[in-house]
């Protein structure tokens, strides 16, 4: 996949270019790169990193969820129903 690359407020060095997609890669080396988003302002760059999103097939291993919901009993179904989920 194509690496989509915004740059605002200036014009970074390919040096350093090449430095904040490597640090992009690996701060997150089980997800794909598709995009970076680089504002300069004066002596700092603010950069923001865009992932691909996760499988669904991993999202159902995490947290030892293996089986299906109807299989569980009363008691695995109450935790599982009172459980917190993170928007990914």
């Amino acid at each position: 996949m194509k690496l989509e690359i915004q740059i605002t407020g200036g014009e970074p060095t390919d040096a350093e270019l090449q430095a904040y997609i490597e640090r992009g890669r690996e701060s997150n080396p089980c997800r794909e790169l598709i995009g970076i988003k680089i504002a300069f302002d004066v002596d700092f760059a603010d950069i923001e990193y865009t992932y691909s999103p996760i499988p669904n097939e991993q999202r159902v291993c995490i947290g030892g969820m293996l089986a299906k919901f109807r299989s569980f009993n009363s008691a695995k179904q109450a935790e599982y129903l009172e459980r917190t989920f993170n928007d990914l």
